[in-house]
């Protein structure tokens, strides 16, 4: 792991795995950056400057052999950017979603954690699995 305080982030290397509740992403490289809290008072330490603890996740950006898993759902891409507040993780570099039969792929996708739902932007392709033939 390298932190730098500068760039408010910290980069994994290897074989990285951050688990979020039931979202589980494996990336080659993750990039976790991060935010000032919102001021509630008195997050200044005894030098007057914030402590680490002053500071919050804002995003995520995880890049090389992306897999993404949360329930019954799984995706894979090269990119992913995990937005913590909004709950969402946009996908690029050949993302490819399934679910319950159900395989989606396309330039761009964004899924939405909270709603349990995805948005695929561009040319899309979907293929249905014919549940008899299994």
């Amino acid at each position: 792991m390298t932190a730098s305080s500068e760039k408010n982030q910290a980069i994994f290397q290897g074989s990285v795995k951050m688990v979020q509740g039931e979202l589980v992403v494996y990336s080659d490289v993750m990039i976790v950056n991060f935010k000032e809290k919102p001021s509630s008072g008195s997050s200044a330490s005894a030098s007057g400057t914030k402590s680490e603890s002053g500071k919050e996740i804002d995003y995520i950006e995880a890049k090389g052999r992306v897999r993404i898993i949360k329930g019954d759902s799984r995706a894979t891409s090269q990119h992913a950017l995990y937005y913590k507040a909004e709950e969402k993780v946009i996908l690029t570099g050949s993302p490819v979603a399934w679910q319950t039969g159900t395989k989606i792929s396309g330039p761009k996708m964004t899924m939405f954690l909270k709603e349990n739902r995805s948005v695929v932007e561009g040319g899309t392709r979907v293929i249905i699995e014919d549940s008899e033939q299994n």
